[in-house]
């Protein structure tokens, strides 16, 4: 058909708004990170959504079209202008000083529910990876990838706090937000 008109999918950013970011890295598929990994791609269908978990849950994600691609290899997170540290707030604190090696260009990186360990780390990371650290108050149904949904985030609200992001920085995280159903 020519001269047609596109319409916008179910569920996406608004027709021709680009998504703030295109690449976006998911340490930890469980349900948290998992339903972001949805929520991601059901709003920016045009974002590459990367999974970084175990395996076996990595499979999983990939046979529930939770994320693009994925590996248990942190280096999959390399040309990611994301980065979402979603596991445990420990696992997040020990998974921090990688990111400069693993990360080879520019990212954000978001910390959901983060402890002071990551706000303690944070300042050792290199200025191309700025910290936001995301609090969304939500209460998933359950643990792992098999209690993750496109959307916990609905309507829930989030705390967003600058750990050594600038406010451009969170004004994109903001976007992200918004874009999953969130509010802030």
């Amino acid at each position: 058909m020519t001269g047609g008109r596109r319409l916008p999918v179910v569920g996406s950013a608004a027709a021709g708004t680009p998504p703030a970011f295109g690449r976006i890295a998911v340490i930890g598929l469980g349900a948290v990170g998992g339903s972001l990994a949805m929520a991601v791609r059901a709003a920016w269908p045009q974002s590459l959504v990367i999974g970084i978990d175990t395996r076996d849950v990595v499979e999983a994600a990939t046979r529930l079209q939770a994320i693009d691609v994925g590996s248990d290899d942190l280096v999959m997170a390399a040309g990611a202008d994301l980065v979402v540290l979603a596991g445990a707030a420990e696992e997040n604190a020990r998974a921090l000083p990688f990111l400069a090696d693993a990360v080879t260009g520019g990212a954000v990186v978001l910390a959901l529910g983060a402890g002071a360990e990551v706000a303690e780390r944070a300042p050792a990371l290199p200025a191309r990876l700025p910290v936001v650290r995301g609090v969304p108050s939500v209460e998933p149904r359950g643990r792992g990838l098999e209690a993750a949904r496109a959307d916990l985030f609905r309507a829930r609200p989030w705390t967003l706090t600058p750990v050594s992001a600038d406010p451009d920085t969170v004004g994109r995280v903001q976007a992200l937000v918004r874009a999953v159903g969130g509010a802030v």
